[in-house]
């Protein structure tokens, strides 16, 4: 494996950044350790990446900055991606088993190395990720800090987890199945999947809780932990294309013959 393959095509991901100084610092994190795919999610203002204070503190990195792609969701940002691991120190409830740097690392080379998207995702200076934005994500990772004061400068946080793509990298463990352990995503990869994005899988869990409404099965003002079980569900699996899309067919027919949108055969068997 290369550091073409493995670490240029992991994407960091930056959801909601304000200062110019912490992206041109991420960029320079990231060249430093092999890591090129920067994107950014909604942040504060649209030329955050050309900003003079962003290309001093890249500081070298600046290919880094003027290649950087500009979202307006987050979903959108992982359009290409089929795994996201969520930077965060906050644990929530029902959601996925947290990975240390290391641990995350070795499952995203592994995933990479199968020709599947991976992408480390860090939320906001002031506030981290929030619950919609973890939920998002499949994977969690969180970095051992002093817990009396665990806040890290969000370049120090990608710092931290591009040394851990990196040392993981150069440690030669590149073998499929490595990484990751018997329960990882990589784990059920078949030959030839074409699984589906982190963003397909989003729009399916929102397809899935509008077919849920539909039927009364959830209060949309009160759905209680029903979203954050589908989200842990759909993280378990790696679901294929066309498990999804098979699906959101099904889920459209439940809401179609809801609203009474039936077919011609449909209305026969309804006539006395």
């Amino acid at each position: 494996m290369t550091a073409a393959i493995s670490l240029e095509s992991i994407s960091i991901v930056l959801v909601k950044t304000s200062h110019p100084g912490n992206v041109g610092s991420v960029a320079r994190a990231m060249k430093t350790m092999g890591l090129s795919d920067l994107r950014l999610v909604e942040p504060k203002t649209a030329d955050i990446c050309i900003a003079e204070e962003a290309i001093s503190l890249a500081s070298g990195a600046a290919d880094v900055l003027e290649s950087a792609r500009i979202y307006d969701s987050l979903p959108d940002a992982l359009a290409d991606r089929s795994v996201a691991f969520a930077l965060s120190a906050r644990l929530r409830d029902l959601g996925p088993a947290l990975q240390s740097p290391q641990e995350a690392a070795r499952e995203a080379l592994t995933l990479t190395e199968a020709g599947v998207g991976a992408a480390f995702v860090f939320g906001a200076e002031r506030t981290g990720l929030s619950n919609d934005e973890l939920l998002v994500c499949n994977r969690q990772v969180t970095i051992a800090a002093n817990p009396i004061y665990s806040s890290l400068n969000l370049s120090q946080a990608v710092q931290i987890v591009a040394y851990a793509l990196r040392t993981e990298w150069a440690a030669d463990k590149t073998e499929l199945g490595t990484y990751g352990g018997e329960n990882s995503l990589a784990a059920g990869l078949v030959k030839g999947e074409r699984l589906a994005s982190v963003k397909a899988v989003a729009d399916l869990q929102a397809h899935w809780l509008q077919a849920m409404e539909a039927v009364d099965f959830i209060n949309p003002d009160k759905p209680k932990k029903v979203v954050q079980r589908l989200a842990r569900m759909l993280a378990k699996t790696p679901l294929e294309q066309e498990e999804v899309d098979m699906l959101r067919g099904f889920f459209s027919d439940v809401i179609r013959v809801v609203d009474n949108r039936l077919y011609p055969h449909e209305m026969e068997r309804k006539k006395p």
